[in-house]
């Protein structure tokens, strides 16, 4: 494992554990208003979670199986979550589904612009 991928692991690690925490003072803030608040949470969810994965395997496929797996935890989030201890409105919330969204949009971003900004992880044969 090069120095440059654990750098990209620890930040991915750390952004996602700065997302997560925000993500859980806004939900325990707005949690007494009742769920259809649970936007901005939906937002935080789709920033925050593709870069756990993404620092798993420090890899753009990984990334991209995060986006995925965020994408269908959000869903689940979105269609059937009220069963879950009211985690979600009864009925589909387009707020919610924006948010996410929003926030998957913007991962995607952050994402690409740490790639554009980072050298690749490459073996320094030659240095």
């Amino acid at each position: 494992m090069t120095s440059s991928a654990n750098r990209t692991r620890s930040l991915a690690l750390a952004f996602f554990a700065f997302v997560a925490v925000f993500a859980a003072i806004v939900w325990f803030l707005v949690r007494p208003y009742g769920s259809a608040y649970f936007f901005p949470v939906h937002f935080l969810v789709g920033l925050g979670l593709p870069f756990l994965f993404y620092a798993i395997g420090a890899s753009r496929a990984w990334f991209w199986l995060g986006l995925a797996a965020t994408a269908l935890a959000l869903a689940w989030l979105n269609l059937g979550a009220h069963d879950a201890g009211g985690l979600a409105p009864r009925t589909l919330d387009w707020s919610h589904v924006c948010g996410g969204a929003l926030g998957l949009l913007l991962a995607w971003g952050v994402h690409y612009l740490y790639r554009r900004m980072r050298p690749p992880h490459h073996a320094s044969i030659g240095r």
